[in-house]
């Protein structure tokens, strides 16, 4: 007896060893499925598409939160051209630094003349409702005139005319305030014909300067403002005679008669009149320097031609309200010469 059992326990071993062998490899094998299976479904997860995620993500409380709604500002464009370029470059200005939309119709006079990119074309009508923020002292910086919310739907408007306002975005304003092809055109032709007339074969070896005589509605005015005089235009054209050999200043004017009267005569001069007032400006933009005298036109012609730049330095009257209101160094860049 004790032999055959002993002999049956012999035989048996074997197949324990075998299962145990089969358990441990079913086990290996349920390892690594379950590891392959987690690498699977991580894989499936992250690699969603991102726009069914950001969806997904746009639509959590916390963001509804934290967005910020975005205001938009509708510049007031009124006046003459120069009233309008304070009152566009200081908008883009605002709205560049509050990151806030500017909206300026399609049909505005200032799109027809310059290549305006950077606003929205939405209608004049949706503006009408927006709250009113305007500068009632027109030629001095006024900071907490701005001091409104960027979520504000904004009405900007009046004077604005002050430098201090948008001299951070020089350089992209003077790209937004670039003449449209044709008005360029016109401008370069009319300069070549007067170089060509003049028997002057290189634009390069002549300096020119632009004139802009104010007269008009400001001779005989009550608001304060000292026109040009004879003896300023003299004062001025000789400060730029004795700085280069070879110059020609060009005119413009609404008084024509009175500068072809009063100019003077001992150095060459051309009077442009080309019937529409963004060609006149364009022709003196394109000189080298500027010899302005009072009012917002001149301001941004010397603004916009960008080299030297004189003025009339007692632009306002004794006692007058101008003179009150008018802040030289808010006004005027401190670059600019005042005679």
């Amino acid at each position: 007896m004790r032999n055959n059992s002993g002999s049956m326990t012999e035989k048996t071993k074997p197949l324990k060893q075998k299962l145990l062998y089969l358990a441990s490899c079913i086990l290996l094998l349920f390892s690594v499925y379950v590891l392959l299976r987690q690498l699977f479904d991580s894989s499936r997860v992250t690699n969603l598409p991102v726009p069914l995620y950001r969806r997904n993500m746009s639509t959590t409380h916390f963001d509804r939160v934290t967005r910020k709604k975005k205001g938009s500002i509708c510049p007031i464009l009124q006046g003459g051209l120069g009233n309008r370029l304070f009152q566009f470059s200081t908008s883009f200005a605002v709205a560049r630094t509050k990151q806030m939309e500017l909206i300026v119709p399609p049909d505005a006079e200032i799109r027809k003349v310059f290549e305006i990119n950077v606003t929205s074309n939405k209608s004049k009508g949706l503006c009408k409702g927006f709250r009113k923020v305007l500068d009632k002292a027109s030629p001095t910086y006024n900071k907490s005139l701005l001091n409104f919310s960027s979520e504000d739907n904004i009405q900007l408007g009046y004077g604005l005319q002050s430098w201090k306002y948008f001299h951070m975005y020089d350089k992209e304003l003077r790209k937004q305030l670039t003449f449209r092809k044709h008005i360029q055109n016109t401008a370069e032709q009319t300069i070549w014909k007067i170089l060509q007339r003049r028997k002057i074969k290189s634009r390069k070896s002549i300096t020119l300067v632009g004139v802009h005589i104010r007269r008009g509605d400001k001779v005989g005015n009550h608001d304060g403002f000292n026109i040009a005089t004879p003896n300023y235009l003299n004062r001025s054209v000789n400060y730029y005679a004795k700085r280069y050999a070879t110059v020609i200043f060009l005119v413009i004017s609404d008084g024509m008669a009175w500068s072809k009267n009063n100019m003077p005569s001992h150095v060459p001069v051309e009077f442009i009149s080309l019937g529409k007032r963004e060609f006149d400006m364009a022709t003196v933009v394109a000189c080298d320097h500027t010899i302005m005298t009072i009012g917002t036109f001149g301001w941004w012609i010397g603004y916009l031609t960008g080299g030297k730049v004189v003025y009339v330095k007692d632009a306002a009257k004794k006692g007058s309200r101008f003179e009150r209101i008018l802040n030289f160094e808010d006004h005027f860049y401190a670059e600019w010469v005042g005679l």
